[in-house]
């Protein structure tokens, strides 16, 4: 299996095959969408680039420690960040 390319966006780049951490301060261009559902490390939600085109992706949101791990790793963002948020299911339900 060939190596994942990593994705660059907003001059983040994401890991290729797990989640990113980012500084929830350097998301300041971004959408970032909470959904109140706690889990390890923060809440379920999902964040949006500054491109009008570009899709959701998930991630865990931590206010509190004032980061994002931001699952940009999957196959393609998703169309909404409810969209996204299902994500997590979909992931825990495989386990």
């Amino acid at each position: 299996m060939a190596a994942r390319k990593k994705l660059t966006i907003d001059d983040i780049a994401f890991e290729p095959n797990e989640p990113t951490v980012v500084p929830l301060a350097r998301l300041f261009a971004w959408v970032v969408w909470q959904f109140p559902r706690v889990r390890e490390g923060g809440f379920n939600g999902a964040v949006h680039p500054p491109e009008a085109d570009h899709g959701w992706y998930p991630a865990v949101i931590n206010a509190a420690e004032g980061h994002v791990k931001i699952f940009g790793q999957i196959k393609e963002p998703y169309p909404t960040p409810e969209a996204a948020v299902k994500y997590f299911e979909k992931v825990k339900s495989q386990k």
